[in-house]
């Protein structure tokens, strides 16, 4: 498998032609750990055959023999096949690659002509698999009990070390593409992976299509996927961030939006902000929050991309970003370490300390844990903020709540002191608003405050009380606001998206740099402000009271208006400017985002493959 690995890098050296040889090496070596849920998996036959039959394992070697090619055939080749998709794809392939060798159209011949080679080293691995196979072995026991001793001994090392080779060590979820970053560079993370490995713990699900619906330069001049900043005038003194998402926080919710009283802190700390009315979220899932906002790239999968045979792509977030631009950074979730696969996949995307659950002070950990999820609100905002002043000036720091989710628990002290609405989100929402407040009042102490810039968000809505929250750009709508001392209050009535965040930010703070994706700055009055996400199958572009819905061909499923305070949608003729430019807008979106997925290059920096 080494051997396989090896090989594959050599052919697809260009995506880490800048690695140093020792972290190639060390690449090399960390992918021996990311075969054991292979090895585990594909040769459990094998183990079955040898551990609870070592007699007839012993007299009948050619069984063994038979069953270690079997495990080790779909491996092998799968790798070998994958060394030439991966010089087309410039990444490992998921599930997506038996949709590619069963097409017709798809003829493989011509990859088995110029990679002649790799049919060679499989055959010569098969060889050696075959001379080398374990033989087995059964000491003769007198003693019936030793003999059931030993029996027991042999059972209870086996399962404890195929668990552990299965889940690969103790992650919270079994070993994954996504693990690699926090061992190896981001570079080298394909080549630690394997094919195997990306298919069997990314299944994904969901093939991003492949979508025809205008020429690629075309749909990037519309699209214009980078945002730089590089001309921009510093300020005197770089402005520290602090970035809060606040779990399942829905415009519904709020006063200062749909005047709900479950947020007063937020409501009276909205009108010292700018406030954007239409800001929505580019998915439903916390899974989909952190590529929307730190890397500029929407929901237009249906299923996670962070659960994708697509999420080893080589891309960028916003913490790179910022720390090239000389910021320390952060991202701050009390929950598991490994919830959700953010820790790998912003390690993986770009430098940033992750602290979970793992780094909360374990003397408070007892009393401050919910039960469920993690470390409650209102103490875990208390220790990022101990943690902020702690660390080198400036930060670029992100924390993410969790109290507001299901099953919605408050601190039992806290109980009696918030009423329960209508709706069970309610009353959590509410102690996360209590624990904004606490925070804020406790921040102002510190010196750092004065010069730093607060945005407060939600990743995603929950469920609501009226039937326009369960539309197509009702069900998306989340708060955005921000705040800095240098800052004017203002509301601004734009359709904005998680993927405007970063470009706002860098703009307010006149950070330099540039930021790949979708994302634009909404204080560019030149940009005239949408959404996008996937649901239903139909990819969407919202625009404030309009939606617009098409499928991967092009065709339009759905254009119509509807304004917050009426409860069915009007539907609207396929025709006019605002039609037009929408369509226009989606097609050219949709285009570059299923090509730069499957292409892997959704990061500007790609290296030259062929």
């Amino acid at each position: 498998m080494s051997l396989s690995r090896a090989y594959w890098g050599i052919f697809n050296q260009e995506i880490f032609a800048d690695a140093e040889k020792y972290e190639v090496l060390k690449g090399m070596l960390w992918g021996v750990f990311f075969d054991l849920p292979l090895l585990a998996y594909f040769l459990l036959p094998l183990w079955i055959w040898m551990i609870f039959f070592p007699s007839r394992a012993t007299r009948h070697l050619w069984v063994a023999r038979l069953l270690m090619l079997l495990g080790a055939s779909p491996i092998l080749i799968l790798n070998g096949i994958d060394t030439a998709y991966s010089r087309i794809s410039g990444r490992r392939s998921g599930a997506e690659l038996f949709d590619i060798l069963s097409d017709p159209a798809n003829s493989t011949t011509q990859y088995i002509w110029e990679y002649w080679h790799a049919i060679l080293l499989i055959i010569v691995i098969f060889l050696l698999i075959y001379r080398f196979t374990p033989q087995g072995g059964q000491p003769v026991y007198t003693d019936i009990r030793a003999q059931w001793r030993r029996a027991l001994l042999v059972l209870l090392t086996f399962v404890s070390l195929w668990v552990f080779s299965a889940r690969g060590g103790f992650h919270l979820k079994p070993l994954c593409t996504l693990h690699a970053g926090l061992y190896v560079q981001p570079e080298l993370t394909l080549l630690t992976i394997s094919t195997p490995l990306n298919i069997i713990s990314m299944p994904g699900g969901e093939e991003v299509p492949e979508t025809k619906l205008m020429d690629l330069k075309l749909a990037e001049e519309i699209v214009k996927p980078i945002f730089s900043n590089e001309n921009s005038i510093p300020t005197r003194q770089k402005q520290n961030i602090v970035l809060i998402i606040v779990e399942s926080l829905g415009r519904d919710y709020t006063g200062f939006l749909n005047g709900k009283p479950y947020t007063p802190f937020l409501d009276s700390f909205s009108r010292h902000c700018i406030n954007f009315r239409y800001c929505y979220a580019n998915g439903t899932r916390s899974m989909e929050m952190v590529p929307s906002i730190f890397c500029g790239m929407p929901g237009l999968i249906e299923t996670h991309y962070l659960n994708s045979g697509y999420a080893g792509n080589i891309m960028e977030n916003a913490f790179n970003v910022f720390s090239k631009a000389g910021y320390s950074t952060a991202f701050f979730h009390g929950a598991a370490n490994g919830t959700m696969f953010f820790q790998g996949f912003l390690q993986q995307t770009g430098k940033v300390q992750y602290f979970g659950r793992n780094e909360y002070p374990q003397e408070d950990y007892n009393r401050d844990f919910d039960g469920n999820w993690g470390i409650f609100d209102e103490p875990y905002m208390q220790y990022f903020l101990t943690c902020c002043d702690t660390m080198k000036k400036p930060f670029f720091n992100a924390v993410f709540t969790l109290s507001s989710h299901h099953p919605y628990t408050v601190p039992a002290h806290l109980e009696n002191k918030f009423p329960k609405g209508k709706l069970p989100i309610h009353k959590s929402i509410r102690y996360t608003d209590y624990a904004l407040q606490s925070f804020f009042a406790k921040a102002r102490q510190y010196p750092w405050f004065e010069n730093t810039l607060f945005v407060i968000t939600g990743d995603h809505t929950s469920y609501g009380e009226e039937d326009y929250f369960y539309s197509p750009g009702g069900h998306f709508e989340i708060p955005l606001l921000i705040y800095g001392k240098q800052i004017k209050p203002k509301v601004i009535d734009k359709t904005v998206s998680q993927c405007d965040i970063v470009p706002a930010v860098m703009d307010l703070t006149s950070v330099k740099g540039k930021f790949y994706g979708f994302g634009k700055n909404p204080f560019d009055s030149a940009y005239s402000g949408y959404s996008m996400h996937k649901e239903k199958n139909l990819y969407y572009i919202i625009r404030y009271p309009y939606a617009l819905g098409i499928e991967a061909d092009g065709s339009v499923k759905d254009f119509h208006l509807q304004y917050r305070n009426r409860k069915k949608p009007v539907m609207l003729k396929k025709e006019g400017e605002i039609y037009d430019s929408l369509l226009l807008t989606l097609k050219a979106h949709v285009q570059l985002f299923t090509h730069n997925v499957r292409k892997n290059k959704w990061f500007n920096k790609q290296p030259s493959v062929k």
